[in-house]
């Protein structure tokens, strides 16, 4: 097949790495056009490239008939723009979260079933070198069977509980939470979001295999001179591997881990085994890997497949993604990270924050739609927009993507 032709829809400042990243895959994509409810935004995106903008999705869609959406809107807005390209029976990648609540992501999910859409959910996090390395070490028993995560970060949750789940190779079935909000002097993170206020999440999470999870978030991002709270503890029978736990840092990880001599003749001590790197002349990585004992398997190393092009480290999980997304359609297989997947992330937060407000009580999982959860989403939405978010997909779209 041809390269697909890929549409942006949503140029803001996610938006743009997804579209300089989509742009290093040239043998994947076409880029076609970018779309924005913002004329200047999507006039500014679609002259990097020499392509087409648009500020109405229909219009795109009519116009171009995209092979693949990437949908990069804010995050009310995934389930508008994702149930319609589904019905006109385009694949898409969305940003994460899926979206706010979970009867929107279902609608989503079922949309896309029932028109035979591929569907992928944005989740990067998995997809990070170290992570994808993490996770081979574990597949291959370095450490023994994982049964204890710990994750500390200062944002959002469901991209430390989507590695988790991944390390613990089992579905969680309960999620119990303790959360604290305090004010704080109003400021501006590097992100541009405003704070006047500073939240605490504690998160516990318990799996079917009988490992934990533990996931502490905030929004702190090492602002007011708090500790950034980053660190990432992967425990198993035989030995822990170390990481930063922060998606755009790398360098300092760590194997510990015990042979049969270090658990019979030193107490239990593990040796320790840095990660390595190794870089192509043009600095690009190449592998990442780590020498063990033959013992415990030799070296063991994760290589880049995107060597041949100038995607930095932290650019490759978002590639990744993309790449998913493309050769979903192309060969006609589940995407990486489908919907129910970004579903299940999702579903470990509202229960977190549904246990908090039962004074942290454990919350069963699977979990079903909140109707007071659905109906506090719809009113802010008619408040904020003018019309009901799920009644009229079509309209909801239009008077955020019009034509002008």
């Amino acid at each position: 097949m041809s390269r697909l032709k890929y549409a942006l829809i949503g140029h803001g400042r996610r938006g743009a790495a997804h579209l300089s990243t989509a742009a290093t895959l040239k043998d994947t994509f076409d880029i076609v056009a970018v779309c924005d409810a913002h004329p200047e935004s999507a006039a500014a995106g679609a002259a990097k490239l020499g392509v087409k903008a648009y500020t109405d999705v229909r219009k795109l869609v009519d116009e171009i008939s995209p092979d693949v959406c990437d949908v990069v809107v804010p995050a009310p807005l995934h389930h508008v723009v994702s149930c319609y390209l589904s019905r006109r029976g385009i694949p898409h990648n969305v940003e994460t979260g899926l979206a706010p609540t979970l009867g929107l992501m279902d609608m989503m999910i079922a949309d896309a079933a029932e028109n035979g859409v591929k569907l992928q959910t944005s989740e990067n996090f998995p997809f990070v070198p170290v992570e994808q390395f993490v996770c081979k070490l574990i597949e291959e028993g370095v450490i023994g069977e994982v049964h204890k995560c710990h994750r500390l970060f200062s944002t959002t949750g469901y991209h430390g509980l989507a590695a988790i789940r991944c390390r613990m190779n089992a579905a969680p079935k309960a999620v119990s939470s303790i959360g604290h909000t305090m004010p704080v002097t109003p400021y501006v993170d590097r992100a541009k979001r405003d704070f006047n206020r500073e939240n605490l999440e504690f998160y516990a999470v318990d799996f079917e295999n009988g490992g934990l999870g533990i996931a502490m978030v905030g929004n702190k991002n090492g602002c007011l001179g708090r500790n950034k709270l980053v660190g990432f503890e992967t425990c198993g029978e035989r030995g822990t591997i170390i990481t930063n736990g922060n998606q755009s840092a790398s360098g300092g990880e760590t194997v510990n881990v015990c042979t049969d001599e270090d658990i019979a003749l030193r107490d239990g001590k593990a040796q320790t085994y840095e990660f390595q790197r190794t870089y192509s002349e043009s600095g690009t990585l190449r592998r990442i890997y780590v020498e063990l004992p033959p013992s415990l398997g030799g070296t063991v190393e994760w290589v880049n497949p995107y060597e041949h092009t100038t995607l930095p480290e932290n650019g490759i999980s978002l590639a990744t993604m993309l790449d998913g997304i493309a050769r979903a359609v192309r060969e006609d297989t589940q995407p990486l990270w489908t919907g129910e997947m970004g579903r299940a992330d999702q579903e470990m937060v509202i229960a977190a924050h549904r246990s908090i407000r039962t004074n942290r009580q454990p919350i069963q999982l699977p979990l079903t739609p909140d109707s007071a959860e659905e109906d506090a989403f719809d009113r802010d939405f008619e408040a904020q927009f003018g019309v009901h978010p799920r009644e009229n997909i079509e309209k909801a779209l239009q008077v955020n993507f019009k034509a002008r």
